[in-house]
């Protein structure tokens, strides 16, 4: 598709079915770019599939400017620059072979190695088989901002039949071989199996997290390698990963994560505690795809530890119980974040559909992919452990409250 194409496309006027505006924003997003990615681009692919997934909840009325939304991911690529040459095609045999050919690759830090084989899995591999080839590979990589396995999580639920192309590995795994030597480490000397211990073990040791703050930089690897190295993770954690249950002690990661965004200042809702929940949740729903799930498990608690020592001032709550604001949803959401979360979590259960669909609806039609994709992640947290729904419902509300688009000129004024 070309750059005038892509200007043509008019999400709004029929002419473009669901599938059709996502496939054609999607041949877009395929193509890796020239240029170092920033944020943007690297969440592209990323965006495109949680957009496309929570197109389907929005309120009717809004669906035109959620599909411009869509639309605006690819000229956005377009007009960041120019894409790389073609890869010449190659000569695998199988999605075996082009997955190792891929992880050579990126642990070479060839990027034209890399487009050779991301691409031809991508024309030869589901999303699915993506999934199945690559997250021992990709796992405990860091590069990339750490969201490979995201992509491989939601391309395959949002995309199982091949809606979306598997080729938008390609620009992620560009993105990965940048910086191939970053990776959590302590997780290799991890111990296996331990004496049983509750659930709860892991929580506590999350709560426990020491607070030495931001490590001279918020991105994603600083503040990951801060507790690797530092051996901060592997104190807190080694224990507790060993001896919990690997589903147990994933909902108890994600509703650390949850409470995490509900009980800190706003400061880092929209990066650092979006994240929190985000990134953990992929790995450990890809964690089924690895020979070692709690491999997976010690993966996803390092990133909440990450998070909370560096963005941390307020200790974790086990529960979350804030007064009734007697607010109607819309008007919870357009107040704060905490009238918005505390709204939720008193809200009738007759009312959990409408709010659901307004959040997708808010989120959808707002710029941000970070708030797209921690919508659709509290949406899967709350189906996947019903007993805390209303966490998860109150967290999305949360952060929906803060991108409240008069609020964000006000802070900007």
């Amino acid at each position: 598709m070309t750059p005038d194409e892509v200007y043509r496309i008019d999400p709004s006027d029929g002419g473009l079915s669901d599938t059709q505006l996502l496939a054609a924003v999607a041949d877009v997003v395929r193509q890796p770019r020239v240029e170092i990615a920033d944020s943007f681009v690297l969440h592209a692919p990323l965006e495109l599939a949680v957009r496309g997934a929570l197109l389907g909840m929005v309120r009717p009325a809004a669906r035109g400017r959620a599909r411009a939304r869509i639309a605006a991911i690819a000229t956005g690529l377009e007009a960041f620059g120019d894409a790389v040459t073609p890869p010449r095609p190659a000569p695998y045999r199988s999605s075996a072979e082009g997955a190792v050919a891929l992880g050579e690759a990126i642990a070479a830090g060839d990027l034209d190695a890399v487009d050779a084989a991301a691409a031809w899995l991508g024309r030869a591999a589901s999303g699915a088989e993506l999934r199945a080839r690559l997250t021992d590979e990709l796992l405990s990589r860091l590069s990339a901002a750490a969201h490979a396995p995201i992509f491989l999580y939601q391309l395959p639920r949002v995309a199982p039949r091949g809606e979306l192309t598997a080729e938008l590995l390609r620009p992620l795994a560009r993105e990965l071989a940048r910086f191939p030597d970053r990776r959590l480490r302590w997780i290799d000397a991890a111990p296996g199996t331990t004496a049983m211990m509750p659930p709860e073990a892991l929580f506590d040791a999350v709560a426990s997290t020491p607070q030495p703050g931001v490590p001279g930089s918020d991105f994603i690897y600083p503040v990951m390698h801060q507790v690797d190295e530092s051996g901060l993770a592997a104190e807190l954690l080694a224990g507790p990963v060993g001896g919990v249950d690997v589903g147990d002690g994933g909902r108890s990661l994600l509703r650390a994560a949850a409470l995490s965004m509900l009980a800190e200042p706003p400061d880092h809702a929209p990066y650092g505690w979006c994240h929190c929940l985000t990134m953990p949740q992929a790995v450990l729903g890809i964690a089924g795809a690895t020979a070692e799930p709690r491999r997976a498990l010690a993966i996803a608690a390092t990133y909440v530890v990450g998070f909370r020592a560096a963005f941390a001032v307020n200790p974790l709550p086990r529960e979350y119980a804030p007064v009734d604001p007697d607010l109607a949803i819309n008007d919870a959401l357009d107040a704060t974040p905490p009238h918005a979360a505390a709204a939720v979590w008193h809200a009738p259960d007759r009312e959990i559909g409408k709010i659901v669909t307004e959040l997708a609806t808010r989120a959808s039609i707002q710029e941000d992919a970070h708030l797209v994709k921690y919508t659709l992640a509290c949406f899967d947290a709350a189906a996947a452990d019903p007993a805390a729904a209303r966490l998860f419902y109150a967290a999305a509300a949360s952060l929906s409250a803060y991108w409240h688009p008069t609020r964000r000129l006000e802070e900007a004024g």
